[in-house]
C-alpha cells in the first residue's frame, strides 16, 4: 500500500487549525462575547492558575546559526544527588526536547517538572519562535530546523548519549535529522562530536505531507487553503492592531483554543497556557512556515529511527495532525512502543501529562538498555 494511502488530499489541516487558534483573539471587543460568554468563563479562567506555567526556566548558551539566527537555549543540569549516583541515575543521558509549530519551549512544562534533576535536559525555541531570533521566510522549513538541531547537538549536547523527544513540528525535525545524519542514530560512540542518539519520542506528529481537511466543520479544505494565506497577509498589513487584540486575550479565543485543542476535560489554566503561547507567535511566522508542511516526506528518516528504541504517542481527536498520521507512523515504525490516547487532542503532553511522562520513562529505560 502506498504510504500516502488514506491521507486526505484536500489541504493542510495543521496550518489551518493553528491559524484558527492564533486568530481567535481578534474578536476581543465583541459585545456579545463580553456580555454572554464572559460571564460564564472569566471566573473559571481567573481562578484556575495553580500550576506555575512559564515558571520553569534555566540558563543556557545562546547558539548562533550559520545564517545568523540566535537560538534561545535552556539547559537543566542534574541535581547533585543524581550526579553522585552516576550511571544508576541515568546521568549519562541527555534529553533534548523540541516543541511544535507556533509554540515554544514551555510546551514541555510537565515533562520538565517530572524529569528535572534526574537527567540533563536541553530545551530551545525553534527559529522564529519564542525568544529565538526571526529567520528569513525561505529558511522557515523543516530541513533548516534539522540543521539547527544538529548545531544544538554539536554545541550544547556534546558527546554523551542523547534521546530526542519532539512534538508536532519538533517530531518532524527529528525525522528530518535522521535522514540527514543517519550515522548519528544507534552509533556505538560519538560521531562528528555528537553523542550517539539512542532513543526517539514522537508525539502528535507526522512523517507525511499534511494534506488534510480543514478542522472547521463545513469549510472544505481547498477553500480554507485558498483563504488562509491571503487572510494572514492582509492581517499582517495591520500588525499593531492584530497583535494587540491577540495578546490581550479574550473569552472567544479561550473557547476556540479549548474546542480545537482539548477534547477531554482539563483545567481552564491548561487552555489559557496554550492560548498564551499561541498569542506570542507572530502571524508572519505562522504564514512563513505554511509551505513547510506541504513538502513533508520523512520516510527515509523513519527507516533510520526504526533501528533504535522509539515511542509514538498520538491523540485520536487531534485536529492539527490528525490520527491517521499517527497510524502511518506506527506502520513505518513497527518496532516502536505506542500510546494512543482517547479522547485526546494535539497537546497530549499537557492533556495527559502523567501518561506521557510514564511512556517517556519507559523510553529512557529501553534506550539505555538497548544501545547497539
Amino acid at each position: 500500500m502506498s504510504r500516502r494511502d488514506g491521507i486526505g488530499r484536500e489541504r493542510i489541516g495543521l496550518v489551518a487549525s493553528v491559524a484558527a487558534l492564533a486568530l481567535g483573539g481578534i474578536a476581543a471587543g465583541f459585545k456579545l462575547e463580553r456580555e454572554i460568554v464572559g460571564r460564564r468563563l472569566r471566573p473559571a479562567i481567573a481562578g484556575a492558575d495553580a500550576e506555575p506555567f512559564f515558571a520553569l526556566q534555566s540558563d543556557g548558551p545562546e547558539v548562533e546559526t550559520l545564517d545568523g539566527v540566535q537560538l534561545h537555549v535552556e539547559v537543566d543540569e542534574l541535581d547533585a544527588e543524581s550526579a553522585l549516583r552516576g550511571d544508576e541515575a541515568d546521568s549519562d543521558v541527555t534529553l533534548v526536547f523540541l516543541h511544535g509549530y507556533a509554540l515554544n519551549l514551555h510546551t514541555w512544562h510537565f515533562q520538565r517538572k517530572h524529569f528535572r534533576g534526574k537527567h540533563r535536559m536541553i530545551f530551545y525555541d525553534q527559529r522564529s519562535h519564542g525568544r529565538s531570533g526571526r529567520s528569513s521566510a525561505k529558511l522557515d522549513r523543516i530541513p533548516q530546523l534539522a540543521a539547527d538541531l544538529a548545531q544544538i547537538l554539536r554545541e550544547v549536547a556534546g558527546e554523551r548519549p542523547v534521546i530526542l523527544i519532539g512534538h508536532s513540528m519538533g517530531g518532524m525535525t527529528i525525522m528530518e535529522l535522521a535522514g540527514q545524519h543517519p550515522e548519528w542514530f544507534g552509533a556505538d560512540a560519538p560521531v562528528d562530536g555528537v553523542g550517539p542518539i539512542i532513543g526517539v519520542g514522537l508525539i502528535c506528529t507526522s512523517s507525511d505531507d499534511l494534506l488534510d481537511h480543514h478542522p472547521v466543520r463545513g469549510l472544505p479544505g481547498r477553500v480554507a487553503a485558498r483563504l488562509a494565506e491571503p487572510a494572514m497577509a492582509a492581517l499582517n498589513r495591520i500588525p499593531a492592531m492584530v497583535e494587540q487584540t491577540r495578546q490581550a486575550g479574550s473569552d472567544l479565543s479561550f473557547l476556540v483554543t479549548r474546542q480545537l485543542t482539548f477534547p477531554s476535560p482539563v483545567p481552564p489554566s491548561y487552555v489559557k497556557f496554550v492560548g498564551e503561547m499561541l498569542a506570542q507567535t507572530p502571524l508572519e511566522v505562522i504564514a512563513d512556515f505554511y509551505p513547510a508542511f506541504n513538502q513533508l516526506d520523512e520516510y527515509q528518516g523513519t527507516q533510520v529511527i526504526n533501528r533504535i528504541p522509539t515511542t509514538v504517542i498520538g491523540g485520536r481527536q487531534d485536529l492539527v495532525t490528525p490520527f491517521r498520521h499517527t497510524e502511518l507512523l506506527m506502520e513505518e515504525l513497527p518496532n516502536a512502543d505506542t500510546l494512543i490516547l482517547d479522547p485526546c487532542g494535539h497537546m497530549a503532553m499537557i492533556e495527559y501529562h502523567d501518561q506521557v511522562d510514564a511512556m517517556l520513562e519507559k523510553l529512557i529505560d529501553r534506550s539505555r538498555g538497548g544501545r547497539t
